[in-house]
């Protein structure tokens, strides 16, 4: 299923951020995806609730992003793990 926080993304989690995360922040990665590649303009930090907001907080201080209202910026280890994620979450099948 799509977008489900599974056991193999959770080792990933682990191998790479030394911690757990949760649905919330699975579902946050490709909003962080789509604005890194789009230069997206903007946060619409009004559309997001407290907790999405504690967990990029919690990446910027882990030195995986920096982050304003402008734009998002993510180091290329954290978009190298991130593209993993989204891969392992959102794609049913390679070739």
């Amino acid at each position: 299923m799509r977008g489900i926080l599974t056991d193999s993304i959770q080792e990933k989690a682990v191998a790479f951020l030394d911690r757990t995360i949760s649905q919330k922040e699975l579902r946050l990665y490709p909003y962080i995806d789509y604005s890194i590649k789009n230069a997206c303009q903007g946060w619409s930090y009004s559309k997001m609730d407290e907790e999405e907001i504690e967990i990029l907080n919690r990446l910027y201080d882990e030195r995986h992003i920096i982050y304003s209202p402008e734009k998002i910026i993510v180091t290329r280890n954290f978009y190298n793990y991130m593209q993993d994620v989204l891969a392992m979450g959102y794609v049913e099948e390679f070739i």
